[in-house]
């Protein structure tokens, strides 16, 4: 199941482990941002968060939206990612749905985020996406 998002704002999350050691919150260790959208981004607050919206690839699983929050803490840039010390990704209905894999990764569209659009949008519009690169299909 393909999905399209312009390169220059793909902004990847990934991480080495995840648990679910707390009833809706997965705890992602050794986890980073990278993509083409770190380009755009001169800083990154060491603690903050942001709001991810997976209702068009949950909506078959969950009765209302599914949108999580993605909050960290400790943020380290290198030449080709922002490694965060902490990350915990939010929702109601985490333990509900399939689990995160480790090998599984987030890719964020982040057109809507430029300056000139930003305050108009809340959420950030997010795939949850198979280690072959694929998105994965809840409706089968």
């Amino acid at each position: 199941m393909k999905f399209r998002i312009s390169e220059r704002f793909r902004l990847e999350i990934h991480w080495r482990s995840v648990s679910y050691d707390q009833d809706g919150i997965a705890k992602l260790e050794g986890c980073y941002f990278s993509g083409p959208a770190l380009k755009e981004v001169e800083q990154i607050n060491s603690k903050d968060q942001i709001v991810l919206d997976f209702v068009n690839q949950y909506i078959l699983l969950v009765k209302d939206f599914y949108i999580a929050t993605f909050a960290w803490e400790g943020a380290n840039r290198t030449s080709d990612k922002i490694v965060l010390s902490t990350a915990l990704l939010s929702n109601k209905n985490i333990n509900s749905v399939p689990k995160l894999r480790n090998d599984d990764y987030i890719v964020i569209d982040t057109s809507n985020h430029i300056p000139e659009k930003h305050q108009q949008s809340l959420t950030y519009v997010a795939y949850l996406i198979r280690s072959d690169g694929e998105k994965y299909d809840f409706r089968s």
